[in-house]
Order: C-alpha cells, then sequence, then structure tokens
C-alpha cells in the first residue's frame, strides 16, 4: 500500500492548515468551518491520502425497509446462512448506530494508517444476535463513530455499512445516518412498495446525491416485475438521477425472521446477484472517480456557504458598529466643537500670503517676519528662564496636551447622556441573534448586570470615561489636514474680497504667528475669541489678544472652525466608541478582519477548483517540492 502524498491531498491539507490559522486553536464561531473542516478530516483527506483504494457502501432507507436483513446476508456471503450481524426484527429500528463490516486485511491497512479513516473505528464483538447497544454509542460524537466487525467474505477493497432508519422519531438516527451520507461513496437505498415514494426518502437522498454521487436502489418484498420497474422508475425521477442498477427481492416470511438470507437480484440481469455486484466494484475505477468528483463538489459548496456566512457576519458587524456610531457622532461633534487650535490657521495664513508676492505685502511681511522672529526669540527665552534653564517641551506637544484637556473635560460632562442609551443598545445588539456568537457574548460581557450595578467596576460609567478619555489622541497629520482645509478657505476669501480690510486682517494674522508657533492657543467657540487658552505666551499673548478677538469674528474663522469640527468630530467619537465597548471593540474588530479573510480564502479555493484539473493531477501531473498552492 502506498501512502506517498498526492498533488490533490497536498492542496487539501493546504487549505485545513488556513482554516486552522483562521479559526484558532478553539470553537470558531462560523458554522460553515465545522462542516468543511469534517469533509475534508473525515471525507476527501482519507480518499486521498494514499495509494490504497477501497469503496465505503452504506445501506441506507426508511425504518423497516430490510435494510439489516440485506447487511447480514451481504456480510455472511452469497449463498450462505445468514449470521446476524446489525440487530434486525419484524417491527424495524433495531440499528441505532453504524455498524460496519470488513476484511480483515483491510481493517489492518485503516488502523496502520490512520490518515486513510473517514470514521472513529471502534472494534466490537459481535454476539449471537448481532451487535447491541454498546455504552459507547451514547458518548458524545458516537454518531460518526462505526463499530467494526471482521468478516472473512467481504473483498479487501469494500467496507459495508448499516445505518439505522433516517425517518426514524430518534432525532440521533438521522444524524447518524447524516455522519455515513458524508463520506460513502456508493449509496445501497432498500426501499419496499410502501415507502418508494415516501417524501422522507427523497428528500434525504436528494441532498446526498445531487453531485452526482452513484448509488444502487433494492426494491425489497417485490410483487412482480414490472411493478417493482415502475416504481424503481418513479424513484430515480423524483431523485433526479438514475440508479447504477437496480435490485429486488421478492416478501419471504423466512427473511422476516431472519432464517433466510435476503438475496436480491439484478432487475436487468436476474443471474447477478447485489452480493456479487458489490465484490466486483474494486474493478469499478468510474465509481470510485465521481464519488472523488461528488466530494470536491459538496466541498466546493461548502466553502462558499461558508463565504457567504462570513460576508453575513461583516454585513452585520458593519451595521452594529454603524449604529453604535450613529449614537456616538452627536457627542464627537459637540466634543469637537469646544476647541480648536489656532497655529495651523495662522500658518495657513502666511502660507497664503507667500503665494502671493506683491511688492507691498513683500516689504510688509519682510518687517513682520523679523518682528516675529524677534517675539519667537524672546518667548523661547522667557520659557527657559522660568522652567529654570531646562528646555521645554515642543508647541506640538503643548498643543495636543492642551487640546485633549479641553475635550476631556468636556466629553466628561456630556458622557452620562452617551452612556445609558449606549448600554441599552448593547444590550439589544447582544440579544438580536444577527450576530456572531463571540460578538454577541462580547457585548453582553460589557452589559452585565453586576456591572451596572457598579458604575466603578470594570464595565462602569466611569470606567468607560477612563478608556474614552485614554483613547482620545490628536494625530498630526489632522493638525496638517486642517491647516491644509484652511488655506483653501482663505484663498477663496482672498479672492472674494481682495480688499484692504482683509489685507490688514492678515498682517495681524501674521504678528499673532510667532504666538501661535512659539506658544499654544485653543480657542473655544462660546466667546468667539473671547475664551482662549494660552500656553507659554507669558505677558507677549496678553499684548495680542486684542488683535487675536478682531480675527476670530470673521467668517474665515468660522468656516475654518467648522471644518476643524468636522475633521475631529470622527476621531472623539471612534474614542467614545471604544470607551463604550471596552474589550468587545477588539473582539468586534477580530471578527470582522477574520471574517473578511475566511471569505476571501474561500471564494479563492472555491473558484480554484475543477474537477477536469483534479483529474490531472490524479493522473501524474507534477508540482513543484513543499505543499502545493492554488
Amino acid at each position: 500500500m502506498s501512502t506517498a502524498p498526492r498533488p490533490l491531498t497536498k492542496r487539501l491539507r493546504e487549505l485545513h492548515r488556513t482554516l486552522d490559522g483562521l479559526a484558532g486553536p478553539g470553537p470558531s464561531g462560523w458554522e460553515g468551518v465545522a462542516a468543511v473542516r469534517s469533509r475534508l478530516e473525515r471525507d476527501l483527506l482519507p480518499r486521498t491520502a494514499g495509494g490504497h483504494e477501497h469503496l465505503v457502501v452504506g445501506i441506507v432507507g426508511p425504518n423497516n425497509a430490510g435494510k439489516s436483513s440485506l447487511f447480514n446476508a451481504l456480510v455472511s456471503g452469497e449463498g450462505a446462512e445468514p449470521v446476524t450481524v446489525s440487530p434486525a426484527e419484524p417491527t424495524g429500528g433495531a440499528t441505532r448506530r453504524l455498524v460496519g463490516a470488513l476484511a480483515p486485511n483491510l481493517r489492518a491497512a485503516l488502523e496502520a494508517e490512520p490518515t486513510l479513516q473517514r470514521f472513529d473505528l471502534r472494534p466490537v464483538t459481535c454476539g449471537a444476535d448481532g451487535v447491541r447497544e454498546a455504552r459507547e454509542a451514547a458518548e458524545p460524537g458516537a454518531e460518526a463513530a462505526l463499530f467494526l466487525v471482521d468478516s472473512g467474505t467481504l473483498p479487501d477493497s469494500l467496507l459495508l455499512v448499516d445505518t439505522p432508519d433516517f425517518d426514524s422519531v430518534l432525532r440521533e438516527n438521522r444524524a447518524v445516518t447524516d455522519a455515513l451520507l458524508a463520506v460513502a461513496d456508493v449509496a445501497v437505498v432498500v426501499v419496499t412498495r410502501h415507502t418508494y415514494q415516501n417524501h422522507d426518502v427523497i428528500e434525504f437522498l436528494s441532498g446526498w446525491l445531487e453531485h452526482g454521487r452513484p448509488w444502487v436502489l433494492v426494491y425489497n418484498e417485490s410483487i412482480d416485475e414490472e411493478t417493482t420497474l415502475a416504481h424503481a422508475r418513479k424513484v430515480e425521477d423524483d431523485l433526479g438521477q438514475p440508479a447504477e442498477a437496480i435490485f429486488a427481492a421478492e416478501f419471504s416470511a423466512a427473511v422476516a425472521r431472519g432464517v433466510a438470507p435476503l438475496e436480491p437480484r439484478d432487475l436487468r440481469d436476474p443471474g447477478v446477484s447485489l452480493s456479487a455486484w458489490l465484490r466486483a466494484l474494486g474493478d469499478r475505477g468510474d465509481l470510485k472517480a465521481r464519488a472523488m468528483e461528488a466530494s470536491l463538489a459538496a466541498l466546493r459548496e461548502e466553502l462558499l456557504r461558508l463565504g457567504s456566512e462570513c460576508r453575513r457576519s461583516v454585513s452585520s458587524l458593519d451595521e452594529a458598529r454603524a449604529g453604535l456610531r450613529e449614537a456616538a457622532a452627536p457627542l464627537g461633534r459637540a466634543v469637537a466643537r469646544e476647541a480648536m487650535p489656532m497655529g495651523p490657521f495662522l500658518e495657513a495664513f502666511r502660507d497664503v500670503l507667500d503665494e502671493r508676492p506683491t511688492l507691498v505685502q513683500r516689504e510688509l511681511r519682510r518687517g513682520l517676519r523679523w518682528t516675529g522672529d524677534r517675539l519667537a526669540g524672546g518667548l523661547r527665552w522667557a520659557r527657559r528662564q522660568l522652567s529654570g534653564g531646562v528646555a521645554t517641551e515642543p508647541a506640538g506637544d503643548a498643543v495636543g496636551r492642551t487640546l485633549l484637556e479641553v475635550e476631556r473635560a468636556e466629553l466628561e460632562r456630556r458622557w452620562a447622556g452617551f452612556y445609558e442609551p449606549g448600554q441599552r443598545r448593547m444590550r439589544e445588539l447582544s440579544r438580536g441573534g444577527e450576530l456572531p456568537t463571540r460578538a454577541t457574548e462580547a457585548l453582553a460581557g460589557e452589559t452585565s448586570p453586576a456591572a451596572e450595578g457598579d458604575p466603578a467596576g470594570p464595565s462602569g460609567a466611569r470606567a468607560s470615561f477612563e478608556r474614552a478619555a485614554a483613547a482620545l489622541a490628536l494625530d498630526p497629520a489632522l493638525l496638517e489636514e486642517h491647516r491644509a482645509a484652511c488655506r483653501e478657505i482663505i484663498r477663496e476669501e482672498l479672492d472674494r474680497q481682495g480688499s484692504e480690510a482683509f489685507l490688514q486682517l492678515a498682517v495681524d494674522v501674521v504678528h499673532l504667528l510667532p504666538l501661535g508657533v512659539a506658544g499654544v492657543l485653543i480657542v473655544h467657540t462660546g466667546g468667539l475669541g473671547s475664551d482662549v487658552a494660552m500656553a507659554g505666551g507669558g505677558a507677549a499673548a496678553a499684548a495680542l489678544a486684542e488683535r487675536l478677538s478682531r480675527t476670530l469674528g470673521t467668517g474665515v474663522a468660522l468656516s475654518a472652525r467648522a471644518r476643524w469640527t468636522e475633521l475631529r468630530a470622527s476621531r472623539v467619537a471612534d474614542a467614545a466608541l471604544t470607551g463604550l465597548l471596552g474589550p468587545a471593540s477588539r473582539v468586534l474588530v477580530a471578527l470582522e478582519d477574520e471574517a473578511l479573510s475566511l471569505a476571501a480564502t474561500c471564494d479563492q479555493w472555491a473558484a480554484a477548483w475543477s474537477w477536469e484539473s483534479v483529474e490531472s493531477e490524479e493522473q501524474g501531473v507534477q508540482e513543484p517540492d513543499g505543499e502545493a498552492a492554488i
């Protein structure tokens, strides 16, 4: 038996590792991941892990159709007295888990190479009345376990499996049969004249056969060949796929009592029994290929379904965060309106004047720049003296600190009005059932009753405010963006007015420029310039306060302040959301990133495969050394 990895196996293993990396070591929260991994681990990887070829043939059907009687007869061998392996009772329903039979050589091969195993193999002994309920059958995961007995009559190429009734009132029976059909190569469908058009039979089998997986029809308790053939055609039409072969067996009370074997014969060739037909399956390479093709088609469908699930999750996460952001937006605008750093505004004035070098303006700026340099140098000297000769912090740092102090105070004043509605919205989202499980759990953790009862607790109002205040930050790029916006505003105003009054205003602004650079001005909106927070300006700041107030009273300054509010509000709203959500914020972001990555992976892998390319790989197309990539 060769176990050298095939090219397709390498690709499947790469997909498996990719899913592991995206989902993490624990439960992923994405329902479709479990289906894809099950398809890989229990179906496709074992099929392609090595050169050992064998077929898994599952016997399925509704209650009391004769599945176990057929299984026992096939295990016993044609013409032999039936040995009870799978329990069979006239009332049906005796089999409640997967019971399999195989040749000792095949069992040894599977046990020696675990990667070939499509089932959790659990060897059991068979008593006089067959394999009865085992204690471990009730354990978690037992629905996918296969309780095995050795058979000296089955060929080495065949693993035969009996299943419970999938139309049973027992929900566990359906799960057990599902576990078989997920990995079986060929299904032997057993019906009678009472069940051949049973809706449950057709519905159950349609999903499994839709990808072209091979199947065989056994019509038990046949009355006559004409009726049997008509009923068989009806089953084929309902399933939308012809059977590989149609077998029939007449009703026999001895078979029902278990004293005679159930031996269906081929309707097309009565000389061929089902037992002989199955034993020749090892030579049917086309069935193995079609079973593989069906499994790959099912994998592709599951990948696409998982990708859709991830995109729905991204959409729901986006909607949830958009709703919370909508609640935070008014708070962000209110806080941002309270203060504007004057540095970018003042510097924008000089930038625009430098672009328009008339003779008067050049001479004017030359004298003002000399004055400004002297004033800036004097301010720096004064600050060094006041600080004991130690160099003080750069003006930009002081701008940020002073601005953040103003914003923090305003955020604190308004926090309670934002926190309570935000908590209500988070509780609604955690109970809505539209978000991934990890998201709802994270949101619920930030809205727990214990946290609500303790405002200073880990999720209380005070703690959430402190998180929001800590998240406030001033990005230097934002100051530059505001400076660029101010330049456009000033250009438009200069082009529109071009008057001596506006030129005089520009002169005043240039006088103020050294103060804006060497010191710090934070303008509050309340008094249109009458309320100015200053840092490092000293007496020089007071001397220029009158000109500053006149400057701030203009429309151009109001436009600049409105633009600052527009730019800054979103950053403040982000900080507010960070405070409100707490650790849940990181969970939501991580989930969205994971969902986007997983959806892209699913689309990529689903689009990369076609049966033609897989077939060429399996026929010996060589890939470079190492794991194959799509």
